[in-house]
């Protein structure tokens, strides 16, 4: 067990092995986490730009939450410094020492399936910092080069252009998005377990004319090769516009509750328990009976699954070692 986890969480809500640890963390960071290279103007800077890649990830701020970024924290660099803000907590790494000697080597060694391009990106304009290339004009724009030559999507999109930095050249071309390579076995079942960490939602689907309470877990992404890859994990749901959608309670029981045992939420551990909590409620025909009590405690799971990860807030506070 991974008592040197004692301190941050209950140890039995945590995977068996450390192993198992860190591939959670990566199938978490490949839905919640970010790799950005900030492109700031910098009037001291040689060339009017400071070019600073970083390791991040933003939660809705709640015990859960503020656990799963210490435990990422710790398993990435040894610390759990955590900024807090009005709704928010985040994990930031901008150090380039310990993004060089720490970050990197992890995800070598854990490759991401849907975010190695834009780790890949962050690496090699890392080392070529470290290596001082940008202090040389051709450096300089090799790097933003590299930078503009990775796809964007909604949620990074850039705030210059290329021209704005580089003006009187031309763009780069785009660079094709990579296949997603996943892990096996194992691997691959802690890899989704905190893929679901991330981007699932659990919940029910209440019909208070019919006193029904269907349970469902969905997970949304862009990327439907890693919902097609945990659907044949988990062996069910259905798959339409961007979302997974696995419901009733034959595959609740049958399918996600024992993944979900084996393989533990952290970040959405409170929802989970909620959400097992509600459906013995419903195993037991309390639903039937006590139709208003059951609903309030399935409302109460909804609420929190339906929120998203990524509010904004102001006027960050350290906490943490």
């Amino acid at each position: 067990m991974l008592h040197e986890y004692a301190d941050l969480a209950d140890i039995k809500d945590l995977p068996a092995r450390l192993n198992d640890l860190k591939w959670h963390i990566t199938g978490f960071v490949d839905g919640d986490a970010s790799f950005p290279v900030m492109l700031s103007p910098s009037p001291e800077k040689k060339f009017g730009w400071l070019i600073q890649p970083r390791f991040q990830v933003q939660l809705r701020n709640d015990p859960d939450s503020l656990t799963m970024l210490k435990i990422t924290g710790r398993t990435l660099t040894g610390k759990t410094y955590i900024l807090e803000g009005e709704g928010y907590v985040k994990l930031i790494v901008t150090n380039r020492r310990l993004l060089l000697e720490k970050i990197v080597p992890f995800y070598q060694r854990h490759r991401l399936a849907l975010k190695h391009d834009d780790f890949t990106l962050m690496k090699n304009v890392a080392e070529q910092l470290q290596a001082k290339n940008h202090v040389e004009e051709n450096g300089f724009k090799a790097i933003v080069r590299q930078i503009f030559s990775l796809p964007t999507d909604g949620e990074t999109r850039r705030k210059w252009s290329f021209n704005q930095i580089i003006a009187d050249e031309k763009p780069p071309t785009l660079q094709k998005e990579s296949s997603p390579i996943f892990p096996e076995g194992s691997e691959l079942r802690n890899y989704f377990a905190g893929f679901i960490d991330a981007e699932g939602a659990l919940g029910y689907a209440i019909t208070p004319e019919s006193k029904t309470m269907t349970p469902y877990l969905t997970v949304t992404h862009r990327n439907t090769l890693v919902l097609q890859k945990l659907q044949q994990t988990v062996q069910c749901g259905q798959i339409s516009t961007g979302r997974l959608q696995i419901y009733g309670m034959t595959n609740a029981v049958d399918k996600i509750l024992p993944f979900l045992e084996k393989h533990r939420l952290i970040a959405k551990r409170t929802t989970y328990n909620r959400f097992k909590q509600v459906l013995g409620q419903i195993m037991s025909n309390r639903h039937k009976t006590e139709f208003s009590k059951v609903e309030k405690m399935a409302r109460s799971v909804n609420h929190r699954g339906i929120l998203r990860d990524h509010t904004l807030g102001t006027h960050p506070m350290r906490i943490g070692e």
